[in-house]
């Protein structure tokens, strides 16, 4: 059984939620794993009242990794949802990249929200995600022996 370093488990005892903390590398690699369309986004438009619980973003797809694609390409717009559950610690703002974790909907080209997104401008997180779910891809993003 892997135990909580005591930042993690002085956030767990004071209620504090684990979507308001930049995720260890290890969690990083969970939330991925975890999360069936994995993207780097760029936020286009924001609901005009953010304070209404579920909101929803629209995304502009700027880059993808094979493993968790959702079959999804750059520029397409995308709309990520259910980020109300998650705030005030999920506050993106318009014009802004991210990594979006998400799963789909009924719904073509929406998705809700499976963990916090993580601003690409902070520590490297683009290559950290690069690093999880591209261990076989070339310096294109494409899986190696396949055209992706």
């Amino acid at each position: 059984m892997r135990r909580l370093d005591p930042v993690h488990f002085s956030m767990l005892v004071i209620g504090v939620s684990f979507a308001c903390y930049t995720p260890s590398l290890d969690s990083l690699q969970d939330q991925a794993y975890r999360s069936a369309v994995v993207i780097e986004g760029e936020v286009s438009s924001l609901p005009e009242n953010v304070s209404v619980e579920p909101y929803s973003v629209d995304v502009k797809v700027l880059d993808v990794w094979p493993v968790n694609s959702g079959g999804l390409g750059r520029e397409q717009l995308v709309t990520v949802g259910e980020f109300g559950s998650e705030a005030p610690c999920v506050a993106v703002q318009k014009n802004h990249r991210y990594i979006f974790f998400m799963d789909p909907t009924e719904e073509p080209l929406v998705f809700k929200a499976s963990f916090a997104p993580l601003d690409t401008s902070a520590n490297n997180r683009k290559k950290d995600v690069e690093s999880i779910l591209c261990k076989d891809c070339d310096r294109g993003g494409r899986v190696l022996g396949k055209a992706v």
